[in-house]
């Protein structure tokens, strides 16, 4: 999962949540994210290991 924070066109902060990468550049893409600020997060699962 790959959470995408930027700055919206009326300088509000959004979050957007996506499941793969490829989602996640086509959204940076299209709406033009790329030439204002943002920054991605990726979230890993981790599954313990119970014994």
């Amino acid at each position: 999962m790959y959470i995408l924070k930027f700055v919206d066109f009326e300088d509000d902060l959004a979050v957007k949540e996506f499941n793969s990468k490829e989602e996640l550049k086509e959204y940076i893409i299209k709406n033009n994210i790329d030439k204002h600020w943002y920054q991605i997060e990726e979230i890993k699962k981790v599954i313990p290991n119970l014994k």
